[in-house]
């Protein structure tokens, strides 16, 4: 399920912006984006976003500004910059190169000035991080919960539809099996050409296929698979598996009704009651 939530604070008098971002996605995955002095809280901001979601494609981004406080530098990193003339005397003498490293190229080097005393405060940032986190989850979770509410109602409506669907098969049904037996009676006639029929017998064989074709059980079950999908859909704890379980039950009901019809007009309906079983289960499967 989609959605989105956003904390704004300050750290340090710099702004401290989280974004938490949800798609759609059969299993939980979650992605974070922090800047390098906090790469190291990575495992605990996935932690915190598992606690909360349990399916989705997850991104979370923290962008941290520079304040006042941490716009002079402090220090710089010793062992870069020897590293870095190392390695370019190193270069310069397998290859033979002219030319000098200057200060200027020196202070360009990324990650060289160290704007805090390196540690100071680190569980009070955390502490701040997973505040800040929990802001954006919640504004997270309240537009998926308004999705899911939205996603709902559809999903309701075509179980609706599918009863609807049904109710006519009901109707056609009575139909077909008076058909089929004029049809199973008028061909066994003309196969026997003059010869006279026991109409007994005859009723007799058309009942015992027409046992085979018969789809009374189908129809109960599949109104009952409706029942207990909207049930499902109604409980609030995490429901999606047990909704895809429902629909593979569903789908095939739909089959073997397909498969038995022996009618255009319910064959039609089978089919129709399939495309809504396929298509209630691409939505069911980001249902959380």
């Amino acid at each position: 399920m989609t959605g989105y939530g956003r904390s704004d604070s300050t750290w340090r008098e710099a702004p401290f912006t989280v974004e938490v971002r949800s798609v759609n996605n059969r299993f939980l995955e979650v992605g974070c984006k922090l800047p390098k002095p906090l790469a190291h809280l990575e495992t605990l901001l996935r932690t915190t976003i598992r606690n909360h979601i349990s399916r989705g494609s997850i991104t979370c981004v923290l962008t941290m500004g520079m304040g006042e406080k941490d716009s002079i530098p402090v220090a710089y990193n010793e062992r870069l910059v020897r590293e870095y003339l190392r390695i370019a005397q190193d270069i310069q003498s397998n290859f033979r190169l002219p030319g000098e490293v200057t200060l200027n190229q020196v202070l360009t080097l990324p990650d060289l000035f160290q704007f805090t005393d390196g540690g100071t405060d680190a569980q009070a940032m955390e502490a701040h991080l997973l505040q800040e986190i929990e802001k954006a989850m919640v504004a997270l979770r309240h537009m998926r919960i308004q999705e899911g509410e939205n996603l709902a109602e559809d999903l309701r409506s075509r179980i609706a539809k599918m009863e609807s669907l049904l109710n006519q098969v009901q109707v056609l049904d009575p139909q077909r099996i008076e058909h089929w037996r004029n049809k199973f009676q008028a061909r066994v006639q003309e196969l026997m050409g003059d010869s006279t029929l026991d109409p007994v017998r005859v009723l007799q064989e058309a009942s015992i296929i027409a046992d085979r074709l018969d789809i009374t059980e189908e129809i109960t079950r599949f109104h009952s698979h409706n029942q207990l999908f909207l049930k499902a859909l109604n409980e609030p704890s995490n429901q999606g598996k047990k909704l895809n379980f429902i629909l593979q039950e569903m789908g095939r009901e739909a089959n073997t009704l397909g498969t038995k019809c022996q009618t255009a007009e319910i064959a039609e309906i089978a089919i129709a009651l399939k495309e809504e079983v396929e298509t209630i289960r691409e939505q069911v499967q980001n249902i959380e």
